[in-house]
């Protein structure tokens, strides 16, 4: 049986969908069967960011309600063929009308047939993503290194744990060298210290994640300091011993 990770954040901008894309991608690179869920109804962009817009013709709304099987809606990446792509209703509305004994057979189904399946969640607290935080198998919450971050994460976390989910890490995102050595972001340590929370990776900031994002492009085509460090994530997951920041150059 495979294993659900769901994605999720206190506030917005965190680098969520990209931590999703990303580590989805570096998987698969490692050779594992993975299938990328966006369960942002009504404001999905997983597609955009893995350059798959024209694509995706069934949500996983269509899955539940029985007008498509996953095997049809779940769409092959056109590079990466070991990973597929399942996308949001356009209408968050059809979100809030399913869920609960659904949302588990959708999940149950992911398992079988992936050894990986990354959820990416709307960001903040809702019924919608608790539900599929709390039926996956983990739950990561990816903050940045800002104190409003890190206390929202620090929040999502007591939710989520409050619905039953005993397995929560954090990813420390975009984070940013310069800053830390002045002192204007928090560096890794402290921002364990002020999360609370397990910590399960580090991304530091880098342009060639939002450049590739709005060209639809692979990171993990590009070497650069964050396509290792989301490598790095995905071989922990995978539970290899690896160091946070395995070769990433500078303290963080």
């Amino acid at each position: 049986m495979g294993i659900v990770i769901a994605a999720a954040s206190g506030k917005g901008g965190t680098g969520k969908t990209s931590f999703c894309a990303n580590v989805g991608v570096a998987l698969c690179a490692l050779g594992e069967k993975v299938l990328l869920i966006d369960a942002d109804a009504g404001l999905r962009s997983l597609d955009l960011v893995l350059g798959m817009t024209d694509r995706l013709l069934f949500s996983w709304a269509d899955v539940m309600e029985g007008r498509a099987s996953l095997k049809e809606a779940a769409v092959q990446h056109p590079v990466v063929k070991n990973m597929r792509v399942l996308t949001a209703p356009a209408q968050a509305a059809e979100q809030t009308a399913l869920g609960g004994e659904r949302t588990a057979e959708l999940l149950r189904r992911a398992r079988e047939h992936f050894t990986f399946a990354l959820v990416d969640c709307s960001a903040g607290v809702g019924s919608d993503i608790t539900d599929f935080c709390s039926l996956a198998d983990r739950a990561v919450i990816v903050a940045t290194g800002d104190q409003t971050s890190l206390r929202s994460a620090q929040r999502m976390a007591a939710e989520l744990a409050a619905e039953g989910q005993e397995d929560i890490k954090i990813v420390v995102n975009r984070l940013r060298l310069n800053m830390i050595r002045r002192g204007d972001q928090t560096n890794i340590d402290r921002a364990m210290d002020a999360s609370g929370i397990a910590l399960l990776g580090a991304v530091p900031e880098d342009d060639r994640v939002i450049a590739c994002g709005n060209r639809g492009e692979l990171l993990i085509m590009h070497p650069c300091r964050a396509r290792t460090a989301y490598m790095n994530i995905a071989r922990r997951l995978r539970g290899e011993r690896v160091q946070l920041l395995e070769g990433v150059k500078g303290r963080f």
